[in-house]
């Protein structure tokens, strides 16, 4: 047996490794969530990140078309951006939230949006549509916009847009998520022909910009940007 031929079969297990990680260092995140530690977590969740978007990345360059690698993907990103931005989501209402509503029903509606998580992800490992765009918002890009917030609220930039100004984003925010995961959107992404790219350069640049000037809170605002784009291609139809 050659070392070439070695060397290509352990390289074919690199995405599923990839993808173990982004799980270990979501569960990794969850527990530091649970001791207040909010920055370790939010460094954890960015390694997850990284480790979900080369797994596919890899496994497309290496020709790998496994299928204990889509189900493994799908219950990584689970944990990940489907429970543990609802334990942030939690976290936030119980950390700097009070009064109503109260954090018995910030935990209920938490908790739907990890449901609603679920279900985007099963319909996606079943979807038979091209993969060029999304159809309805991503489960990473939740996620995504759930740490930007709370981390908006951690470092003191959330601009008034946190549970302690505005207690009921506690229940907005979710409810936000379990249904723009469930829409039929139409949403550009990296692998998006080019009109999509474009778009999704143009909205990345800009909360990139929003970021600089404005901290975290500009992360969800172009998170929620993105799916308001989706909705006014639905009339428009830009891309």
């Amino acid at each position: 047996m050659s070392s070439n031929f070695v060397a290509m079969k352990l390289a074919r297990h690199i995405p599923n490794a990839l993808t173990l990680t982004n799980l270990l260092l979501g569960t990794m995140a969850i527990i530091a969530l649970t001791n207040a530690l909010v920055s370790t977590a939010m460094l954890l969740m960015a390694g997850s990140l990284v480790a979900d978007v080369l797994d596919g990345a890899i496994a497309r360059k290496l020709g790998v078309h496994d299928g204990l690698g889509i189900q493994l993907d799908s219950l990584a990103d689970m944990v990940t951006f489907g429970v543990f931005p609802a334990m942030m989501i939690f976290y936030c209402g119980a950390r700097y939230g009070g009064g109503m509503p109260g954090q018995e029903m910030i935990a209920i509606f938490a908790s739907l949006s990890a449901v609603s998580a679920g279900l985007r992800l099963g319909r996606f490992n079943i979807d038979v549509r091209p993969r060029e765009y999304f159809w309805g918002l991503a489960t990473p890009a939740g996620g995504i916009l759930v740490a930007g917030w709370l981390w908006a609220q951690h470092i003191g930039r959330d601009y008034g847009f946190g549970v302690s100004d505005m207690p009921w984003l506690g229940v907005v925010v979710p409810v936000f998520l379990a249904i723009a995961y469930q829409l039929p959107l139409k949403l550009p992404g990296l692998k998006s022909p080019k009109a999509g790219i474009i778009t999704a350069i143009c909205l990345a640049l800009a909360t990139g910009a929003g970021l600089i000037f404005f901290g975290p809170i500009a992360i969800p605002a172009g998170i929620v940007g993105y799916v308001l784009l989706g909705l006014l291609n639905t009339v428009v139809k830009f891309y």
